[in-house]
């Protein structure tokens, strides 16, 4: 009686644990699986208003740069031709000689300066722009249901003139995208309905 029980129990596990195994393997095959997107950053990047907005702002930093250049240049220039009006070693030769040269050096301070202002400034806009396009891909995949959304570089060329292939080649990321997977259109005109909508239009 005692062996038959215990037989009877080798049977029962023996039936069960396939069916177990079998409803775990269910359960796995039946979790949805991760929804994957793609971005062609540059796109995104050319089509954005905000990124607009900088390139303009940028412009007319560089405008108003050649514009302040361009009177400084001419007073350094009136002062060289004033220079010509003295006998060397007099008090005045001297003191249009230190005007000059005084010139000369916040010319290219000036020009130093402006440019790693602006260097910094751009610097500044492409991380907060990049930061912003971060947030809203976050955004939106959350809306519909995106799991992962990754830089689509793959239509990227490599050029055959390339200093450095492999390096080219190991910064790849992405082989192959299906046109299907591309949110690059949905995502510009969701960054740009904000840029809109911050700035009350």
């Amino acid at each position: 009686m005692h062996r038959l029980m215990i037989r009877l129990i080798v049977l029962v596990a023996l039936c069960v644990t396939p069916l177990l195994a079998w409803q775990a393997g269910a359960s796995r095959a039946a979790v949805t699986p991760t929804v994957v997107g793609t971005i062609d950053l540059p796109r995104v990047l050319e089509a954005l208003d905000e990124w607009k907005a900088e390139m303009a702002r940028s412009q007319a930093a560089g405008e108003a740069f050649q514009v302040e250049l361009e009177a400084k240049r001419t007073e350094l220039d009136g002062l060289a031709a004033d220079i010509e009006d003295f006998r060397v070693g007099t008090e005045q030769y001297a003191a249009a000689e230190h005007a000059l040269k005084k010139a000369s050096i916040d010319l290219r301070a000036f020009m130093s300066l402006a440019d790693m202002r602006e260097a910094r400034t751009k610097q500044r806009a492409i991380l907060r722009i990049y930061n912003h396009v971060r947030a809203a891909t976050r955004e939106l995949s959350e809306q519909e249901g995106y799991g992962i959304v990754l830089m689509d570089d793959s239509a990227i060329p490599i050029a055959e003139d390339s200093a450095d292939v492999l390096g080219d080649i190991s910064s790849r990321r992405v082989l192959y995208a299906s046109t299907t997977l591309d949110i690059t259109d949905p995502l510009i005109a969701y960054m740009n309905a904000q840029w809109q909508a911050a700035r009350g239009r």
